[in-house]
């Protein structure tokens, strides 16, 4: 029931689902073949319990095309349950209805979650640019969160990075600033040497002072 997997030429993000939901199987194979493009896939779904099972397994829905007027569970019940669930809150919602638009049944729609109406018969052109929009949305937020989880391991990486670095730099410095005081000490008379050993704990002062504003 499900189209074929395919693979985006980066690789990088996984195809985008879309769920279509209607009790008719001839609905559901023409939202299929005119949804049909590559990188995107149709979940057909033949009532609200299934819906729900396929929510459950799949995290790459960008939106959900649900029928009104079902048997056992219609669209606005399953919109409500979607809503009510961590996992499925956020995904857009468009009805699909051949009802005749009612304020009643608009404002029932809105209040479940729904974000459109299409009213049938579909308008094809329409049906797929608004399903573009959502599908597109999807891959820009995939795309931004891997480059955040890209960017937040670079920032544990360089955290680790300059721990190590100023484990490694301070460690010899601390053993030049210890015997240039020894030095110091030991040398009190000795006027070259006191000069020498003054440069070097100059020297060692600025190179903290770095290592600080580094770290």
């Amino acid at each position: 029931l499900l189209a074929g997997r395919a693979s985006r030429p980066d690789g990088a993000i996984a195809p985008v689902s879309v769920l279509a939901v209607d009790d008719i199987p001839d609905n559901l194979e023409v939202l299929e073949a005119l949804l049909a493009e590559p990188g995107l896939r149709v979940l057909r779904a033949s009532g609200g319990p299934e819906a729900l099972e396929i929510l459950l397994r799949h995290d790459d829905i960008a939106v959900a095309l649900l029928d009104v007027q079902m048997p056992g569970m219609n669209g606005f019940e399953l919109a409500e349950l979607m809503r009510g669930a961590e996992r499925s809150r956020h995904i857009p919602i468009i009805f699909l209805t051949a009802a005749a638009p009612e304020s009643a049944r608009l404002f029932r729609g809105y209040e479940a979650g729904a974000v459109d109406f299409l009213f049938k018969p579909l308008d094809v052109a329409l049906v797929r640019s608004k399903v573009q929009v959502f599908t597109e949305l999807f891959r820009q937020r995939q795309l931004l969160a891997a480059q955040l989880e890209e960017h937040r391991q670079l920032v544990r990486m360089s955290e680790m990075l300059f721990g190590v670095l100023g484990h490694d730099l301070r460690t010899p410095l601390g053993a030049i600033i210890s015997s240039a005081e020894v030095l110091r000490l030991r040398t009190r008379d000795d006027q070259t040497l006191q000069r020498m050993v003054a440069t070097i704990q100059s020297a060692s002062g600025r190179m903290t002072r770095l290592i600080a504003q580094l770290l």
